[in-house]
């Protein structure tokens, strides 16, 4: 190559290296205005504006009026106090006269562990204003609301103890499993049950969902099961072990084998159970085990789930059976919907079969953990990797979101516990054009659903079924949510997962690039300089030649 060609690709090189590593600088440049309050703690006043919870993107509807749906206001919200008291041990309390209970969304976040950042417990209100706030517990998990208490919520946490505390468990290290209410407004708590586990990594629960008032699920990741627990007694009167089932060499590694991270109890008495490392959902009848016609999924059957989260049960009386669960490691939220496969209705028969029936990711989308179907038709989504929590309409359009830093799970209170208060995507297809804004829900709230844009630009139409919506159709989202496609999601979110908490897949993708034109770059000067093998070559051939 001669000296031109040669300063001209050192240009090039220059460029791509510059405008790649610029990207990444942007990126942590523009995370350190969020990452400073978005993932820290409380500053020594007490000040919300530390918390895990940066401004909304836009300001989010109120779902029981049908006109805030349709007249979004866009912008940031400056201020963090919103009206939240003080408690005496530093939390931030919810302040009943400035929020209604109906109005606030309750996040529980994991935390990061390269960075040391704190898990946090949040309330914000639609302005995205902090109404609670509390970071006591190493890790968060399932956050449910409790009916019949505005207020109230109970919440699934862990701390790691060392030592002496591990005693009973006989480890070095071990996790203190607890599962608390907690009233918003006092702060007052009270511990429903808690259960020492040894080791801390593949033995935190990640899910207890209640029964009654004395009896509660809990989805055991150390012992594979699903397990009943009186919390009066603190007695386990009933356990279903996935060893009963499946296939000791299928799944996970020994020690997280099944990896078992979800459990609701449906309305007619079976336990839908989430088995993340066998890539399937399934339903537990008591006494009876597994019915397999249930079964959402199989192992490594990833066009179907893989890896999933928090798969959400939609009742027959909101348009089910149905399923809303966040596809975790497809970077994808999905539906499936029961239907009778001769005629294609909706079924609860035993011979019918799951069909995927709505679907949505847009370019951020990264490592979903949940999905809650909302009254409104709505999806509220929590985003991972991705640093946020997402209010999606049913054509896929985002008209609401916020920054929180590693969510696993979310709850807007007043919609009913989890997706049970909102409707099937096709229920509210059905119901388009019963009203001006189309009604759909059966819950008797009366709550319109939210018109979105369809594909062709009008209004009021929801995407066909299966089809996965992303509605922002530039090059540029096309492109990302491509390479997504086409990158191996385990190696990503493992990166994500040990990386600092402003890195997003975006930043992973430009380092490479600038890594790879980096490489390239040396590897040219290597090859151009007189000491490069080849040129050595040439010229002992030449003084061979010679000879």
């Amino acid at each position: 190559m001669n000296g031109p060609s040669k300063r001209h690709a050192r240009a090039l090189f220059a460029v791509v290296l510059v405008l790649a590593a610029g990207a990444v600088a942007s990126s942590y440049a523009t995370a350190e205005t969020n990452v400073a309050r978005a993932h820290g703690s409380l500053d020594d006043a007490g000040n919300p504006g530390e918390t895990g919870v940066a401004a909304p993107e836009t300001r989010p509807p109120d779902y029981r009026d049908p006109g805030a749906n349709g007249s979004l206001t866009t912008g940031a919200v400056d201020q963090w106090s919103g009206g939240a008291a003080s408690g005496a041990d530093g939390r931030t309390l919810v302040d009943p006269a400035e929020h209604d209970p109906e109005n606030l969304t309750v996040v529980g976040t994991q935390g990061f562990y390269a960075s040391d950042e704190r898990a946090e417990l949040v309330a914000f209100d639609r302005d995205g204003d902090v109404a609670y706030y509390d970071d006591t517990y190493r890790v968060y998990f399932d956050v449910d609301p409790v009916e019949g208490a505005d207020y109230t919520v109970e919440f699934l946490a862990s701390k790691h103890l060392d030592g002496a505390a591990c005693a009973n468990v006989s480890t070095e290290r071990c996790t203190y499993n607890v599962f608390k209410r907690v009233n918003l407004t006092t702060g007052e708590e009270r511990e429903v049950y808690g259960e020492v586990t040894p080791r801390i990594y593949s033995a935190r629960w990640h899910d207890v969902d209640r029964i009654n008032d004395t009896h509660v699920a809990v989805a055991d990741i150390l012992r594979d099961s699903v397990r009943v627990v009186n919390t009066t007694t603190d007695e386990t009167v009933w356990e279903w072990n996935a060893s009963a089932h499946f296939d000791p060499d299928v799944g996970g590694a020994e020690g997280d084998w099944t990896h078992i991270n979800d459990v609701e109890v449906t309305p007619d008495g079976r336990f839908m159970v989430s088995v993340r490392n066998m890539d399937r959902v399934v339903f537990v009848e008591p006494g009876e085990g597994v019915d397999a016609n249930w079964t959402l999924g199989a192992e490594d059957d990833y066009s179907v789930l893989y890896e999933q989260h928090n798969p959400d049960y939609i009742p027959p009386e909101h348009g089910g059976p149905a399923i809303t669960v966040a596809d975790s490691e497809n970077s994808r939220v999905l539906e499936y919907q029961r239907v009778d496969p001769e005629t294609g209705n909706v079924t609860t028969a035993e011979d019918g079969e799951w069909v995927r029936s709505w679907g949505w990711r847009d370019s951020r989308l990264q490592w979903p953990r949940d999905a809650d179907r909302l009254p409104s038709g709505n999806t509220l989504v929590v985003d991972t990797h991705g640093d946020r929590i997402a209010e999606v309409t049913p054509d896929g359009s985002v008209n609401w979101s916020l920054t929180v830093g590693m969510p696993y799970d979310v709850e807007r209170l007043g919609t009913g516990d989890e997706s049970s208060g909102g409707d099937s995507m096709r229920s509210i297809r059905n119901a388009r054009g019963t009203t001006e804004a189309g009604s759909g829900s059966r819950s008797g709230v009366g709550v319109p659903i939210v018109q979105p844009a369809s594909d062709d630009g009008d209004s009021g139409a929801v995407p066909p079924a299966g089809r996965i919506t992303h509605p922002d159709r530039t090059v540029v989202e096309t492109a990302w949510v491509t390479l997504k496609e086409l990158t191996p999601s385990i190696a990503v979110n493992g990166l994500l997962y040990a990386a600092p908490s402003w890195v997003r897949f975006t930043d992973l993708a430009f380092g490479a690039v600038a890594l790879l034109t980096a490489l390239g770059w040396a590897g040219s000067e290597l090859y151009w300089s007189r000491y490069a093998p080849l040129d050595r070559a040439r010229a002992a051939l030449r003084s061979v030649r010679l000879r």
